[in-house]
Order: structure tokens, then C-alpha cells, then sequence
């Protein structure tokens, strides 16, 4: 016996000393096993009390009815979420017990608790509204509740970009925290689709957190991804359950907390950036959503004689939502949710690769920009920039009504601000605080003295002309000049030559570009309003014969009659060879006169408009292709005449 005993404590020692000896590669090993039992308990936890809910939710009457913004038909249990919540709280506090440690640094004992406590308030006002209703005013009020609670608690985005006064950072801690909880509230509107997303986004987070060294903070998003997963096994077409707002709600407040506490305040991609992609389809949902139902409501505003309405219509449901537009291309909700996972995924895996490649982050997110424009632009301008462009040419609209010239000083101001803000960081690197209270001041007072004086705010700009634009221009570079004198005389030159270049091509863009805004999105509209006519049975289809300066009078002068959605232009004929091929005023030049009937034939044209003066000889052989198609020939001229008193 006593052999055995030392052959065992022989074994225990030596196992010891191998586990000191190797302690780096044994913690990573448990470290793994804890991660993987986080995500796991929370994924059995969720497959197992999601069932249960759904049969609670079910006696309590909480059933979602099918109507005509709903996608399913028959009622579903709603309230769901509340396995999910459960099943990420029990797991944290269970490890937490466990290991008889905070979560992480930043995932503090206190900081649990009090995202606990907000976290069950915001689930019971979620829970009452899926049981008997809440009405969407006191719910925004509710979200400002946690959401201030929690500022209170130390949940701020001040610190992770710089330090915002109190009141500014409560402002926009709060605006971030009720935009993610209203973001899933949006988006949830197919089956298993907020769950996804959040799944996809805490997937991405807690890949970040890893990535940048900070393996612990990755927990409590591996706990939130394996119960989504859990109970997406219930939510995932054909759904058995619902969210409800109990539970979509809920994953937005831990999108929008959880990275201003777990992410490092030194490393801003994984703290504010890659949420922000992670996030990015339910929160660019919102921001159309918000855009579209104001640009609407205005537009009734203006409708009805300016007269107020009482009802707050930006809180008002609509199935204009990104999913109802996949879904229309789709046309069925399992698909519909892959091709929005897609996108998530894509998203996140930009976020990754901009925390690998820190150097070329920037670069990255630029792209992402870009193609995303192209997306908007391509997919969304047939309700969004239709609706903001009626808006913009409502003659009873207020903006219309002497407001345009303050709005334009306004945007002129911030735009000088941010661009010589933004010129002087990316020179320096640094923004003091006398820089913005001295210098700063000087660039952006002597520009705006050279606008006024070169009377930009007295040009009508849906009036202007290349040299109205070269005046704009001008001044702005002069008054960067006069900036840069200034700031020589009393501060010093350094780097100012480089400084005014920078500024002046920062200010230019944007100050340029609300200028031109008006004419683009009336272009735009009328291409749009011209594929919807042409796919109209029965629309008179017009050839116009001129592209000078009278086919620009003759849109207008059609504009300004309010032609009805009967007719539509499909082109341009023209017999410079230089106008060929081109496009005029969003119009194609399609051929010249010998080309008439071929192109009469192809169009179906029932019209033809003469815009431009003809030779008499042009005018016969006009008229006779014209005869040929069987099309009408009408002249259209805006010719002086002396009127008799």
C-alpha cells in the first residue's frame, strides 16, 4: 500500500510540474473549454426553455394575428425572446459563479447587475406590449428610461472617440442606445431574421474582441450567439415563435451596450466600427424607415393645406422595411432571410478584415462604402429619392417658401466647421483646443465673408450656369487664402499651404454638392417616373427631333403643365454626329432623321415633336417618314411675340 501511495504522489507531482511547466499552452486549453461551455449552455439552455415559453406565451393569449402588413397567416405565439434573455443571463451569472470572477475587466460585477436590471425593465416593457399593446410613444419613453439608466451606470460612448461634455455624451449615448433597441424592433418582420442577424453581428464582435487580444470580453456575445442559435431552431422558417418585442428589443440593447463595455477604449474598430457593420442591416433599415415616413408625412402635411396631424407617424409601421423588398424579389421568407444573413455576413467579415489590416482599414471601409452607395442608388430610389423628390418640388412646401437661403447658410457653416475639424487632424493628428477656439474660427469666417460677398446666397440654384459654380468655387479658395494670411501673421506657416489645399477640397465637396442635390434628384426622378410609364399599357410614347436648348424648354414647359403619367419621352433624334450615342438631359440620342422610321417601329412611337428649326427640304422628309410610321408630327416652339395694348 504504501508502494502505491508513493507511486502516486510520484504521478501527481509529476503532472503538476508538466502543467507549470507548459502553464501558457494549459490556460489557453481551459480558456477554450470555458468559451465553448459559454456558447454550449447557452445553445442547450435556449433549445430547452425556448418550448416552454412558447407554450406560457401561448396560454396567455400573446398571438401574433396575421393582417395585412404580416407575412405569416396563421397566429404565431409571440414573446419568445424571453427564453432568449434567460438563456444569456443564466449563462453569464453561471460563470460568473463558476469561476468566481468577473466576466472580464470590463465586464464587471457592477456593470452586470446594472445591465441586468436595465435589461428586465426594457423585457417587461417589451412583455406588455406583446400581451395587451403599448402605444409607441410610451415605448420610445420607456427606451430612453434604460437607456439613461444605464448612461447613469457608466455605459457611455464618451472616452471611445474623445471626450463629449456630460450632456453631449447623454444625448448621443441615448440616441445610439434606443436607435439599436428600435433597430431589431424594425427589422423583425420575417421568420428567424432578428435572431439571425443578431447571431451574425455577435459572431462578428466577439471574432474582433479575439482578434485584438481581448478573448475575454468575447464571452458574453458567445453566450448571446448560442442562444439566438438555440432559439433560432424555433424562429427559422416556418416559425413556431416569434420575437415579439420582448425579445427583439432585447438583442438591440445588447448590440448597442455590450461593445461600449467589452471593447477597448484604445481600439476604436472593434468598439464602435465593427458593431456598426455587424449592425448594419437592421440599422440602415431604420434610417430608411425614419427618412421615408417623415418625407411622407410632410408630404400629406403639404397635401392637406399645411395643417399639423396629431399622430406621430415616424413611429408608424409600413412594409416598405428591407425584408418586405427581398421578400417581394424572393418571394419566400426562407430565402428572403439568406440573402439578408448574406449581407450581414459580408458586412462583418469587412469588419474583420479592417481589424486585421489596421493599415489598411481605412481603405476597406471606403470600399464597403462605395458598393453600398451603388446598392442604395440601384435598388432603393424607387420609393425613398421618389418620396424625398416630390418633397423637394412640393411648391407648399415651407422649405420652398423663403426657407432655402438659411438652410443653405446653415449647411455652409457645418460643412466649413467639419472640413477645416477634419483637415487640421488629418495634418496634425492632434486637435487641440486652442486650435479649435483661434485658428478654426479664422478659415471658416473668412470663407463664409467670400460667399456672401460673391452673392452666393442670392443665386437660385436650380437656375444656374457653369460660371455660378466657378464664382462658388472661387470663393471658397479665397477665402481659404485669406484664412491662411491670417493664420500666417499670428500663429506661424507651418504646413499652411498644405492646410488650405486640404480645406478647400474638403469644403468644395459638400457645399457643391447640396447645391447640385436639387438638380439630381429631379434628374433622377424623372427617370424613375419614366420606367414606371413605360411598363404602362396604352402610353402615348413621344419622339423629340432637337436636343438644343429648346428640348430643355420643352421639358420644362411639360413639367410646369403637370403632364399626366399618360405620355412619356423614349428619346432623342438629332443630326449632329457629335450628339450621337450621347445622353441629354437623361435622354439618349438615338439616331438622326433617316433613322425616324426604324426607330418609330422599334419604340412604338405615336408622337413626334419637332424642337429645333428645319430647312424646308428637312421638314418634307421629315413629314414623309413621319407618314410612313403612322405618327403624328407636332411643332413645338417658345418663339418672342410683340404684344398689342
Amino acid at each position: 500500500m504504501l508502494i502505491l501511495k508513493d507511486m502516486r504522489m510520484d504521478w501527481v507531482q509529476t503532472w503538476v510540474t508538466t502543467v507549470t511547466e507548459h502553464a501558457p499552452l494549459s490556460e489557453k486549453f481551459l480558456d477554450g473549454v470555458r468559451y465553448l461551455s459559454v456558447f454550449l449552455g447557452a445553445l442547450v439552455l435556449a433549445l430547452f426553455l425556448t418550448p416552454l415559453c412558447r407554450e406560457l406565451v401561448r396560454k396567455l393569449g400573446m398571438l401574433d394575428q396575421p393582417d395585412s402588413r404580416r407575412i405569416h397567416q396563421t397566429p404565431i405565439p409571440r414573446g419568445g425572446g424571453l427564453a432568449v434573455f434567460f438563456a444569456f443571463q443564466a449563462v453569464l451569472w453561471l460563470t460568473v459563479f463558476l469561476t468566481e470572477a468577473p466576466i472580464s475587466p470590463a465586464f464587471s460585477y457592477t456593470f452586470q447587475t446594472a445591465f441586468l436590471v436595465g435589461s428586465s425593465v426594457l423585457l417587461l416593457i417589451g412583455f406588455i406590449d406583446d400581451k395587451w399593446g403599448m402605444r409607441a410613444i410610451i415605448k420610445l419613453l420607456g427606451q430612453i428610461l434604460v437607456a439613461s439608466f444605464l448612461f447613469f451606470m457608466g455605459v457611455r460612448i464618451g472616452g471611445i472617440l474623445v471626450e463629449f461634455p456630460i450632456w453631449l455624451d447623454y444625448i448621443i449615448t441615448v440616441l445610439w442606445i434606443v436607435g439599436a433597441i428600435n433597430a431589431f424592433n424594425l427589422i423583425d418582420g420575417l421568420d428567424g431574421l432578428a435572431s439571425g442577424l443578431a447571431m451574425i453581428a455577435s459572431i462578428g464582435i466577439a471574432g474582433s474582441l479575439f482578434f485584438t487580444g481581448q478573448s475575454s470580453s468575447a464571452i458574453p456575445y458567445l453566450a448571446l450567439s448560442g442562444a439566438c442559435l438555440g432559439f433560432l431552431r424555433y424562429n427559422f422558417h416556418p416559425a413556431t415563435v416569434f420575437l415579439g418585442d420582448t425579445g427583439s428589443m432585447f438583442l438591440g440593447l445588447c448590440m448597442a451596450v455590450l461593445p461600449l463595455e467589452s471593447g477597448s477604449r484604445k481600439e476604436l474598430l472593434p468598439a464602435i466600427v465593427v458593431p456598426l457593420l455587424a449592425m448594419g442591416v437592421p440599422l440602415f433599415d431604420t434610417l430608411l424607415a425614419i427618412w421615408r415616413r417623415t418625407v411622407r408625412a410632410l408630404l400629406q402635411k403639404s397635401a392637406v393645406g399645411q395643417q399639423i396631424e396629431k399622430r406621430f407617424r415616424v413611429m408608424q409601421p409600413d412594409k416598405e422595411h428591407l425584408h418586405h423588398r427581398v421578400l417581394q424579389k424572393t418571394m419566400n421568407q426562407r430565402n428572403a432571410a439568406l440573402v439578408l444573413y448574406g449581407i450581414s455576413a459580408l458586412l462583418v467579415v469587412v469588419a474583420l478584415l479592417g481589424v486585421l489590416f489596421k493599415k489598411q482599414g481605412p481603405g476597406i471601409f471606403l470600399l464597403t462604402f462605395i458598393i453600398a452607395v451603388v446598392v442604395i442608388v440601384r435598388h432603393l430610389v424607387r420609393v425613398e429619392l421618389w418620396d424625398t423628390g416630390r418633397l423637394l418640388s412640393n411648391q407648399h412646401v415651407a422649405i420652398r417658401k423663403g426657407l432655402i437661403t438659411p438652410l443653405f447658410v446653415l449647411f455652409d457653416l457645418a460643412a466649413l466647421t467639419g472640413a477645416s475639424i477634419l483637415a487640421y487632424w488629418t495634418i496634425y493628428l492632434v486637435l487641440p483646443r486652442d486650435v479649435v477656439l483661434t485658428r478654426l474660427p479664422v478659415f471658416v469666417g473668412s470663407v463664409f465673408l467670400l460667399l456672401v460677398l460673391s452673392k452666393t446666397y442670392l443665386r437660385v440654384w436650380s437656375r444656374t450656369s457653369f460660371s455660378d459654380f466657378s464664382y462658388l468655387i472661387g470663393a471658397i479658395f479665397m477665402g481659404a487664402l485669406v484664412g491662411s494670411a491670417f493664420s500666417w501673421l499670428f500663429y506661424g506657416r507651418e504646413q499652411i499651404i498644405r492646410f488650405v489645399i486640404v480645406f478647400t477640397g474638403l469644403a468644395t465637396v459638400p457645399i457643391l454638392g447640396v447645391r447640385l442635390l436639387g438638380e439630381t434628384l429631379h434628374g433622377a426622378m424623372a427617370l424613375i417616373k419614366r420606367r414606371n410609364i413605360l411598363t404602362k399599357e396604352n402610353t402615348e410614347r413621344i419622339l423629340v427631333y432637337g436636343a438644343g436648348t429648346r428640348f430643355r424648354n420643352y421639358l420644362r414647359s411639360r413639367e410646369a403643365q403637370l403632364i399626366s403619367d399618360e405620355s412619356v419621352i423614349v428619346g432623342i433624334i438629332d443630326d449632329h454626329l457629335e450628339f450621337a450615342g450621347r445622353v441629354i438631359y437623361n435622354y439618349e440620342v438615338l439616331g438622326n432623321i433617316h433613322e425616324i422610321p426604324n426607330i418609330c417601329a422599334t419604340m412604338k412611337v405615336s408622337r413626334l415633336v419637332l424642337t429645333c428649326n428645319l430647312p424646308r427640304e428637312r421638314q418634307e422628309t421629315l413629314l414623309r417618314f413621319a407618314r410612313e410610321s403612322h405618327v403624328k408630327v407636332y411643332l413645338w416652339s417658345c418663339q418672342e411675340q410683340e404684344l398689342q395694348s
